[in-house]
């Protein structure tokens, strides 16, 4: 088994490789998001009215400084998680060895 964990790291390579681009993309697309609702909620030609604008971009504003925060560790620790399996399991089996 180890010796096919090792022949498959390239396999564990594009697999995180993938899973981190797919992580950024997400996050950059929660941001644009944001970012959007934000200047469609702050400008007189979207839907910008006294009170209800100050709101959007508040609660844009906390999904900025909480949610992201929250969601990139998440992504962090799902990465990680990928990472510990494999090393766990190159260090554990010697049943090839």
């Amino acid at each position: 088994m180890a010796g096919n964990v090792n022949l498959r790291e390239w396999e564990y390579n594009v697999v995180m490789s993938e899973l981190q681009k797919f992580h950024t993309n997400q996050m950059e697309a929660v941001s644009d998001i944001l970012q959007q609702l934000k200047n469609l909620a702050t400008s007189a030609d979207g839907l910008w009215a006294d009170k209800t604008s100050a709101k959007i971009s508040d609660v844009a504003d906390a999904i900025s400084a909480d949610v992201l925060a929250l969601l990139e560790q998440a992504f962090g620790d799902s990465e990680a998680g990928i990472s510990n399996m494999v090393t766990a399991i190159m260090a554990t089996d010697t049943a090839c060895n």
